[in-house]
C-alpha cells in the first residue's frame, strides 16, 4: 500500500511539474516596456526587411542572417509581420496561406511558428504586427471579419509569445477609425496584452483606441529634430507610451539615442 501512494504521489508530482513548465513560458514573456531596442531594415532602400523573417518564402540561411544582425545591433525586440501582401523581400503570405482563405494553412503556419519559437528562445520581445501596407487589399478583406482573424491567431498560440500587438503599419492608408476602433476591440477579446497602433508619418492620434502609440516619421532629420519631434509627440499621447519606431530607412544609433532622449521608451532603428 505504502509503495502505491509513492507511487501515485510521483505521478502527480509529475504533472504539476508540467503545468509549471507550461506557466513558465508565458512568465518569461518580456514585459512590453522591456521591448525597446529593435533594428527593422537594413541595405539599400531598406532592402532587407526585418520584419518580414516569418515569411515562409525566406529561406532559413537568409532567416539566421537576419537574426545575426538583430543580435549584432544589440536589439533585444523583433517586429513581425503576420500578414503581408506585398511589402517588401519575401512578402505574399499569412496564416492562410498566400490568399486570404480564412483556411488556416499548416505548411505556412509550421514554418512560421518554428521562427517564432526560435526568437523567444533566442531572448528577443516579440511584436506581432496584424498587417503591412503596400497592398491594402487582404486588409480590406480582413476588416470583413477581423474577429475570425484574430480568433485564428490566438488559436496558433501565437499570442503567448507577444509582448505587444499591433493591428498593422501605416493603418489610416487602408483603415477608417471606425474599422480601428472595431478592430481593437476584436483583438482585446482574443488577446489580453498591450495593443498599439501605427500611422502614417506625423500621425498619431489613434493612439487613443490603443495602449502604445508606434510613431514614424519623415527621414532625413537631425538629431536634434528627432528629440524635439519626440517630446511633442510624447506630450501629444498624454502618458500613453511611445515607440518611435521609424526615424530613417536604415539603422542610425544617434538617431535612435535623441529618442530616448526627448522621452520614447523604444525605437526601431537601433
Amino acid at each position: 500500500m505504502y509503495v502505491v501512494l509513492v507511487l501515485i504521489l510521483a505521478a502527480l508530482t509529475l504533472v504539476v511539474s508540467g503545468c509549471k513548465g507550461g506557466d513558465d513560458k508565458k512568465k518569461n514573456i518580456k514585459s512590453w516596456d522591456k521591448c525597446t531596442r529593435s533594428s527593422n531594415w537594413t541595405g539599400k532602400n531598406a532592402a532587407k526587411r526585418m520584419m518580414n523573417i516569418l515569411s515562409p518564402h525566406m529561406p532559413d540561411k537568409v532567416f539566421e542572417d537576419r537574426l545575426a544582425f538583430m543580435k549584432g545591433r544589440g536589439c533585444d525586440t523583433v517586429n513581425l509581420f503576420v500578414s503581408n501582401k506585398a511589402d517588401g523581400e519575401y512578402a505574399g503570405y499569412s496564416i492562410y496561406g498566400s490568399a486570404i482563405t480564412w483556411k488556416i494553412n499548416k505548411d505556412y503556419t509550421s514554418k512560421m511558428e518554428a521562427r517564432i519559437k526560435r526568437l523567444y528562445k533566442e531572448g528577443f520581445g516579440i511584436v506581432l504586427w496584424l498587417m503591412a501596407d503596400d497592398d491594402c487589399g487582404w486588409n480590406k478583406t480582413l476588416s470583413g471579419n477581423f474577429s475570425a482573424y484574430v480568433n485564428d491567431i490566438k488559436s496558433l498560440g501565437w499570442f503567448d509569445y507577444a509582448s505587444t500587438v499591433v493591428l498593422g503599419l501605416e493603418l489610416d492608408e487602408y483603415w477608417t477609425a471606425n474599422q480601428v476602433t472595431a478592430g481593437m476591440v476584436a483583438l482585446r477579446k482574443a488577446y489580453s496584452g498591450k495593443t498599439g497602433v501605427h500611422m502614417t508619418s506625423g500621425k498619431w492620434d489613434w493612439v487613443q483606441v490603443a495602449d502604445i502609440l508606434f510613431y514614424q516619421t519623415s527621414p532625413g532629420k537631425s538629431a536634434s529634430q528627432i528629440e524635439s519631434e519626440t517630446r511633442n509627440v510624447v506630450a501629444k499621447c498624454k502618458g500613453k507610451p511611445v515607440c518611435f519606431f521609424e526615424m530613417e530607412r536604415n539603422e542610425n544609433r544617434d538617431l535612435c539615442e535623441a529618442a530616448f532622449r526627448g522621452g520614447a521608451f523604444s525605437v526601431g532603428n537601433w
